[in-house]
């Protein structure tokens, strides 16, 4: 390499290192900042708390779409009021996902999207693809005050959501958990 364009490299690092450093979005972990780490844990734990909501939200407006009553009927389990130590904070259940907010062991919530695949095999994909831009909708970086785009876990295969669903709904309603049915809205 010529030292001219090594001194062009070296002049082009130097440029990087200080548009690098300006970044007002860099974040420097040092042990000074530790209580600032604390408190960006838990706006980013409120951030995804409140788009995993939304994305439920959004959900059931998609259940208003079916005659049937059973696919427009869904589950809530608050986890939190269980009384059993889990990481398992709410848990969104209809006979098409399952919606999980969980806690890891770093202390980040996560969200956790499975399907059925039996439902995605009756419905077809149209009705799955609503709903994943239903979930990437509220988690995506402009649609929050932080970003909290990686607290979205899907799961790369079908599950089997159903069995598990309808006897959560023969248990019926108790403290923790709440059966909700959304009204028919004519398309």
């Amino acid at each position: 390499m010529s030292k001219k364009s090594q001194l062009s490299n070296k002049s082009q690092l130097t440029q990087d290192s200080q548009t690098f450093k300006s970044s007002e979005k860099m974040t420097v972990i040092t042990p000074s900042e530790e209580i600032l780490l604390e408190q960006n844990l838990e706006l980013r734990n409120q951030n995804v708390e409140q788009a995993y909501h939304n994305i439920i939200k959004g959900c059931k407006e998609l259940l208003t779409a079916f005659e049937t009553f059973k696919y427009r009927m869904s589950v809530t389990v608050d986890h939190t009021k269980s009384e059993k130590e889990t990481n398992l904070i709410n848990e969104w259940i209809c006979y098409l996902w399952n919606l999980t907010l969980t806690k890891n062991r770093f202390g980040y919530y996560m969200v956790y999207v499975s399907y059925d695949g039996e439902a995605l095999t009756k419905f077809g994909d149209k009705l799955f693809n609503r709903m994943l831009r239903v979930v990437f909708k509220h988690t995506n970086i402009e649609a929050t005050d932080i970003n909290v785009e990686n607290c979205i876990r899907l799961d790369h295969e079908a599950s089997d959501i159903q069995p598990f669903f309808i006897s959560r709904l023969l248990n019926g309603d108790n403290a923790f958990v709440k059966i909700t049915r959304e009204e028919v809205v004519p398309s």
